[in-house]
């Protein structure tokens, strides 16, 4: 039986607000610019805004688990949701979900992506003498810039189109032409999308240096590796949007390649390191990251665990994580969901020790049996209900486990299955699965790297937008041409953001269904 990691105490004063209001550095909410000339006056300022920066981002996506919703549940692999909100995703494929109006909904996204757009153009102008070196200014303008681009990247895989707002939103006067009428932006093209996502990572690229696990932003910040990183799935996803484009998807290659040589990261090593490994990669900084969302109750950016479809905790744990077992909510490892069947299945993945590392009781009871990725927890030692307790799991983004198999599934769209297989058994082989010994086309090593995704990154939220890029849509059963010639794998566009801009449209599957 799989054991839950031992409970860490912390006697320590502990964020009991939740994820979005703790007030570490990575959680401050960006400081007012009326009056931007006494502000951006010091580096320590402009710390603080990039701060600002990432906590938006990480309010973007955590929000109600908004992220297991996009990236997670659509993917339908391993985890069967009990919680009648999901249901909604995987008996029908609808997208409209009660109560989760924010899921379609890109406000929180702009707003990132607006504040950090304004972080570059005011430190850009500010003296390099307020700062404690020219690279010091250089890294705060190349973060602010990473997560502008990761923001307009998750938008593009969650709604395709989308409009692209070149200039900082800073007064209500700049929604207003010379006429006083409010100016209206509508939807971009995807691919406009993902170029002008790929420019800032880019730049990112240019102005960041690489950093080494155990220093103290790693992973948690970004550096030149996290934006390769980033570069590797923009250029990947923009060849699948547009008919494996040979170019992009060398560009792929490249980042993914100077990730794996530069980076400083190594991969987890599940059959020697166990445990430890496992725990170490979930809880964040490990050596294997690149970047992650942080949750530390050391550093006050942490949340009470609770049993709410609220958040990723509660739609994801169990018993005895909980104190009675819940059918309500919880999901189990359904065996008739693709990951599973494929685990059932595959003679090959008779050994693989992710089934003992990842879940709880994988193959003992497939109705309690739960994902531990966001299992580890504190607990407060002034506390003395041991059920109070407060988590410790990172949401892992990029790792570099990531990019071998980005780089498998851009050699196998180029035909090099040579290359395309030395980097899917090397992740293989951490798991104590046999090397890869089927057909070489580029189908079947297609669906090989995903399987192998799908298992690597369950609960990752990477699910679903790997069945889009990948276009493979094998096990859900609500997929068909049809839905997907109208770009229905993609989410609606909420009609209060149509109502207030009449230019934006529809995408086309969603007209008439909201």
């Amino acid at each position: 039986m799989k054991q839950i990691k031992n409970i860490k105490i912390y006697g320590l004063v502990l964020c009991l607000l939740s994820v979005m209001n703790c007030s570490d550095i990575l959680d401050q909410e960006p400081l007012s610019i009326t009056h931007p000339k006494a502000f951006w006056d010091s580096q320590a300022n402009a710390e603080q805004a990039v701060a600002g920066a990432y906590n938006l981002f990480k309010e973007s996506i955590l929000y109600q688990s908004n992220f297991m919703y996009w990236g997670e549940w659509t993917g339908m692999t391993f985890m069967n949701s009990r919680s009648w909100l999901v249901d909604y995703i995987e008996d029908s494929g609808d997208y409209v979900v009660p109560y989760r109006d924010e899921s379609i909904n890109w406000k929180r996204f702009f707003r990132a992506a607006n504040w950090a757009h304004t972080i570059e153009q005011y430190i850009e102008n500010m003296s390099v003498d307020l700062f404690d070196s020219s690279s010091e200014k250089d890294r705060l303008i190349g973060e602010a810039a990473f997560i502008r681009s990761l923001t307009y990247f998750y938008m593009a895989r969650i709604w395709g189109d989308v409009p692209i707002v070149e200039q900082s939103i800073e007064s209500s006067d700049q929604l207003i032409d010379g006429n006083g009428f409010i100016v209206r932006t509508p939807r971009s093209d995807e691919l406009d999308v993902l170029n002008y996502a790929l420019d800032a990572a880019n730049k990112a690229i240019g102005l960041l240096d690489y950093s080494s696990p155990g220093n103290s932003g790693w992973a948690i910040t970004a550096n030149k590796a996290s934006a390769e990183a980033l570069k590797a799935h923009i250029t990947l996803w923009y060849a699948s949007r547009d008919n494996d484009n040979t170019a992009m998807i060398q560009q792929s290659i490249d980042a993914t390649t100077s990730v794996i040589n530069n980076s400083g990261a190594r991969l987890i090593d599940y059959v020697n390191e166990g445990v430890d490994g496992f725990n170490d990669m979930c809880t964040g900084q490990s050596a294997t990251g690149l970047f992650e969302i942080n949750v530390s109750s050391a550093m006050n950016e942490s949340f009470r665990l609770t049993e709410s479809d609220g958040n990723h905790i509660g739609v994801t744990l169990n018993y005895p994580i909980w104190q009675n077992v819940n059918t309500r909510i919880s999901p189990y490892m359904d065996p008739d969901f693709y990951g599973n069947e494929m685990m059932a299945t595959d003679s090959d993945r008779a050994n693989d020790v992710r089934k003992d590392l990842f879940f709880y009781e994988y193959e003992t009871n497939d109705q309690y049996s739960f994902l531990l990725k966001y299992s580890h927890a504190s607990q407060d030692s002034s506390s003395e209900n041991v059920y109070s307790l407060f988590s410790e799991s990172n949401i892992l983004i990029f790792r570099l486990a990531d990019m071998y198999l980005l780089r498998a599934e851009a050699n196998a769209k180029l035909g090099n299955s040579g290359s395309a297989i030395a980097d899917l058994n090397m992740i293989r082989s951490q798991a104590n699965v046999p090397n890869y010994t089927g057909v070489a086309d580029k189908e079947s090593l297609i669906k090989a790297i995903f399987d192998e995704r799908a298992i690597e990154f369950v609960g990752e939220a990477q699910s679903g937008y790997d069945r889009i890029r990948m276009d493979y849509y094998e096990g859900i059963p609500w997929s068909d041409p049809t839905r997907n010639d109208k770009e229905g794998y993609f989410w609606p566009i909420h009609p209060n953001v149509i109502s207030a801009n009449p230019d934006i449209l529809q995408t086309e599957f969603w007209r008439g269904r909201l």
